[in-house]
């Protein structure tokens, strides 16, 4: 791919990964610009990939590469674990997989490996969002799915997928139908996020008193997209990530709250977090039973892309 600002050989690699930065990979204090990667959080940001690797899923995106076109590029912005980016390369892509975090991309790495998907078609890059390193009009689509809302300047990355994406690329974000549920999920579903949100107040109610103040906003992130993009086209039934019917236990909806592996909460001292866990925990089984992790919910939709032109 000769879309970068320097040649690949003269690019440092470590482990797999291109090393296009060396920039800490969390920025939360200071004068300057601010980030949020997840160094601290690994494969735990994914549940049901950290539990279930043996049969990892990274999804299938082929009517998206071929509403694109084979070997069309796609730069997957703050790519983590690599599902989107793996996924985009193994339907006839290629894909640019670019993190603040060496640990995700290393992750991500030895998961392409697993999945077989041949080394020409996806390049995996530490990067700052802030400063893409690829030239102007150089890239067909941009996935930025987890990245806009953990930094404080979500504009200026906006600015520099902008420059980048070509006059008559695409920016996406994802999509998809609700399948509805029958009466019986329902109910399930609203009990187990009655469960989720009361353990998650109790958690957070005992960790007030840290002093980590994550910056992120979904909001702000969202308004950036608005003022840039206007939707032009969704692709349903990618059949990335959810399918019919898949049941997700509240282990597996606790794991990232019990690991850290969410935004900001990966901030929290050690001390505040084992002892708001400890708590929470025991407050959990006192009032849903020993075996709370067992409480499930239903997913019952198709997923896919919502495709968007510049403004």
């Amino acid at each position: 791919m000769n879309i970068f600002k320097y040649d690949l050989n003269s690019v440092p690699v470590i482990n797999g990964v291109y090393q296009f930065t060396d920039d800490a990979p969390i920025v939360t204090e200071g004068d300057g610009l601010k980030w949020l990667g997840y160094e601290n959080v690994g494969e735990n940001y994914r549940p049901n990939y950290f539990y279930n690797k043996d049969s990892d899923n990274v999804g299938n995106y082929i009517n998206l590469a071929e509403f694109l076109g084979n070997d069309k590029i796609i730069l997957d912005v703050g790519a983590g674990l690599g599902e989107c980016a793996i996924s985009f390369a193994l339907s006839g892509l290629r894909a640019i997989a670019v993190d603040i975090s060496q640990i995700m991309m290393e992750a991500a790495v030895k998961r392409a490996r697993k999945h077989n998907v041949p080394e020409e078609k996806i390049i995996f890059a530490r990067m700052n969002a802030y400063k893409l390193e690829l030239e102007d009009n150089s890239v067909d689509a941009v996935l930025a799915m987890d990245v806009l809302h953990q930094v404080d300047r979500p504009e200026l990355i906006v600015d520099e997928i902008k420059r980048v994406l070509k006059p008559e690329g695409y920016f996406l974000k994802y999509g998809g139908k609700n399948l509805g549920f029958t009466e019986e999920q329902q109910k399930a579903n609203d009990y187990y996020n009655s469960v989720l949100k009361d353990i998650e107040t109790f958690y957070y109610n005992h960790v007030s008193e840290s002093d980590y103040r994550p910056f992120s906003s979904w909001e702000q992130a969202d308004k950036c997209v608005k003022e840039n993009f206007v939707e032009y086209k969704s692709i349903d039934d990618t059949g990335a990530f959810w399918a019919d019917n898949i049941e997700w236990s509240l282990k597996l909806g606790l794991h990232k709250l019990k690991t850290r592996a969410a935004g900001g909460t990966q901030l929290i001292p050690d001390e505040v977090h084992n002892g708001a866990w400890a708590k929470t925990d025991g407050y959990a089984k006192n009032k849903y039973g020993e075996d709370y992790e067992n409480i499930s919910r239903f997913y019952n939709h198709t997923s896919g892309m919502v495709l968007y032109k510049m403004v």
